[in-house]
């Protein structure tokens, strides 16, 4: 009898929980993965593994470039000019490996 009373509060306790947090929305966290950028001197295709653009949005307002390279990865300033190109450059050596 105790286990069924036990087992009855659980279930309303949850239902209670439950039934409060299905009108509220998740919480969904803002910021920019990076905080400093490298804006120079430039840096080698040949050193780059990868780039990772994350474009301007919710979560943050600045068009963010993350250079991957054998030594770990680099936020890139998206504005200077040999990002830019190294950016079409990857996206060239993309298009020629598919």
């Amino acid at each position: 009898m105790k286990l069924t009373v036990a087992a009855l509060m659980s279930l309303i306790c949850t239902a209670a929980l439950l039934s409060i947090s299905e009108g509220q929305q998740p919480e969904i966290y803002l910021r920019c993965q990076c905080i400093q950028t490298h804006s120079g001197p430039p840096i080698r295709i040949e050193k780059i593994l990868s780039l990772k653009v994350i474009p301007a949005g919710q979560q943050c307002k600045n068009e963010e470039i993350i250079a991957r390279m054998n030594r770990g990865q680099m936020c890139l300033d998206s504005k200077k000019d040999w990002v830019i190109s190294l950016k079409e450059k990857m996206n060239k050596r993309k298009v020629k490996s598919q």
